[in-house]
């Protein structure tokens, strides 16, 4: 039993120390849309993100500049991405709940979780894809009367 966990801790280890990687569609969008203000992160956990700097949200939402953070699992992109991180945590400006939100510390910061679902569809989504559903989803997370931005930059 003892050795089938050192196998198993073995394996996980090289697993970890490798750089994940991101489709050639993905850089492209990241270099062309947020030159500079991104970066791959990965933890000893096996855990692996994109974080971009400083993009700004639609009107009506607090404050007006955020970091965005979205886990990449193991076995993109045939493994689905879901929901979006978020630092500095934001409100809307009419102080109307946002809901399914949550604090979750991920790569030694506090992150503001929304909890948001869609149908990965292997082949068709990617990261582009799945960050313009996460400006979708802030742009219905703005009051109703705001003129929403339509595009992170």
């Amino acid at each position: 039993m003892l050795n089938d966990l050192k196998q198993f801790a073995d394996k996980r280890s090289k697993a970890v120390s490798e750089p994940f990687q991101l489709l050639p569609e993905d850089t492209e969008y990241l270099e062309s849309n947020f030159p500079g203000r991104w970066q791959k992160l990965t933890e000893n956990t096996g855990k692996f993100a994109i974080q971009i700097e400083s993009i700004s949200v639609p009107s009506g939402l607090s404050p007006d500049k955020v970091d965005l953070m979205i886990l990449v699992p193991v076995g993109y992109p045939a493994a689905a991405i879901d929901m979006f991180y978020l630092d500095p945590s934001l409100c809307r400006n009419d102080q109307r709940e946002i809901p399914n939100l949550c604090i979750e510390r991920h790569f030694e910061r506090d992150w503001q979780r929304w909890s948001r679902h869609y149908d990965w569809q292997v082949g068709r989504d990617n990261l582009y894809k799945h960050i313009e559903y996460v400006q979708e989803e802030l742009k219905k997370a703005a009051p109703p009367n705001e003129n929403p931005k339509t595009k992170l930059n």
